[in-house]
């Protein structure tokens, strides 16, 4: 049941006080994986190894197998451990050691579950055999991207109508060489400065990275789906404003993009985001947050966070998922709130300097969703973006621990969705 069904049943949402601004907390942000908690106190997520699948994905990218959630092998481990770079994280447990789960070992290891994944591999069969397809412009409303990683370089939506470097505004639409989106944190046209857009990276990774035989597999085909970078949140702690995350969602959608990932929270209510993101055409993806200053999860029907508590049927608001089909603990939910659950905790992806890197949290969670609606609406031209969210919940896949903590009860299943349209 989507949020138009529970309009219609008289269950409205209950909304927070209101205020001019907010600080917004990045969920998920970090170098390797490092977690923002409650939007009003920051917490951290260490990291820990988990191995590698036995089957390469298609397009035979390096990291591939280390994608559970595009093709979970059931040989995941996550193990106790200290945080650690890439090089020692990527661990072969071998098929021998293949076991079903959940379960949790003795050692203290989280076993993941055969299947659990975005069930993708038969969607980008018939993707790619499809022809006429729809190019669609995602915007990416977060920190920044670097968009000369050689994963991201042909994934970036750029503005034809702008030159850039000129010191000009060509298109007259008000923003100076907004090449490749525009920077509402500065003020400018630097849409990457380094290390702090990581975030921002790893999301673009997910949504959209090459498929050109090396590092990692992005959901969409970057051949239509374009990224386009608007970068809203400043410094390695991803801080922004109501007012210029507005700004940003109204340049997204006069600029050309239909959907919208918006990885970041806050506890505050405020009326021009709600009212910009309800008169917008774009569909929203939505992060549910990362529990309180502890890492405990919450129910955000209760405490509200925004923009995924908004009661707007252009919203899916995305909890994160474990490989083990459970949801995270530190992970939010709400049975009205949070429409359904998708892989979020050790996503690896890109980050700045051509690198790659595990990060975790309902921020990792969302790029999911916004990957498999991306690629949707680009393979049924005839589709509403309207349609989209209806087409992603009316086919999840039913998980009993996302029970009575989504409305769907249920995380994606792309190759379900995509039937809709044969």
């Amino acid at each position: 049941m989507n949020r138009t069904d529970r309009a219609a049943a008289g269950n409205r949402r209950r909304k927070a006080g209101f205020t001019a601004g907010f600080a917004a907390a990045v969920f998920g942000i970090g170098f390797m994986i490092c977690g923002m908690g409650d939007p009003q106190n920051s917490g951290e997520v260490r990291a820990f190894g988990l191995g590698p699948g036995y089957d390469r994905l298609p397009y035979s990218d390096t990291y591939g197998s280390y994608q559970w959630a595009l093709q979970n092998s059931g040989i995941f481990k996550l193990i106790g451990g200290e945080q650690t770079v890439l090089g020692n994280v990527l661990q072969d447990l071998g098929g021998s050691q293949k076991k079903k789960g959940p379960a949790a070992e003795s050692d203290g290891s989280i076993l993941s579950v055969e299947g659990v994944d975005l069930n993708i591999i038969p969607a980008w069969k018939k993707y790619d055999a499809k022809a006429d397809k729809r190019r669609v412009v995602v915007a990416l409303i977060d920190t920044g991207v670097d968009y000369t990683h050689p994963e991201l370089a042909d994934s970036i939506w750029v503005n034809e109508d702008e030159i850039p470097g000129d010191g000009i505004d060509n298109d007259g639409n008000g923003y100076i060489d907004d090449y490749y989106g525009w920077n509402f944190y500065a003020g400018n046209a630097e849409v990457f400065s380094g290390k702090e857009d990581n975030h921002g990276t790893h999301s673009a990774g997910t949504i959209a990275a090459a498929r050109n035989g090396t590092g990692i597999t992005g959901i969409c085909d970057p051949a239509y789906v374009k990224i386009m970078i608007v970068k809203t949140l400043g410094t390695e702690a991803g801080i922004g404003t109501a007012d210029n995350v507005a700004k940003a969602i109204r340049y997204a959608e006069a600029n050309g993009a239909s959907i919208c990932n918006l990885s970041f929270g806050t506890g505050r209510y405020s009326e021009e985001l709600y009212r910009t993101m309800k008169e917008s055409g774009m569909l929203f993806v939505v992060a549910a947050g990362n529990g309180d200053e502890a890492g405990h999860g919450y129910d955000i029907d209760s405490k509200p966070v925004y923009p995924a508590s908004f009661d707007l049927d252009n919203i899916i608001a995305v909890g994160n998922l474990q490989f083990d089909g459970q949801m995270d603990s530190a992970s939010n939910y709400g049975k009205k709130n949070v429409d359904l659950a998708a892989p979020g905790s050790y996503i690896l992806s890109t980050v700045s300097g051509g690198r790659y890197s595990y990060m975790s949290g309902t921020s990792m969670a969302a790029p999911m969703v916004t990957g498999a609606a991306a690629l949707l609406y680009s393979y049924d031209p005839n589709l509403a973006i309207t349609e989209v969210k209806g087409r992603i919940l009316n086919s999840v896949r039913h998980l009993e621990r996302l029970e009575g903590k989504t409305v769907s009860g249920g995380m994606p299943d792309v190759s379900a969705a995509l039937a809709f349209s044969d």
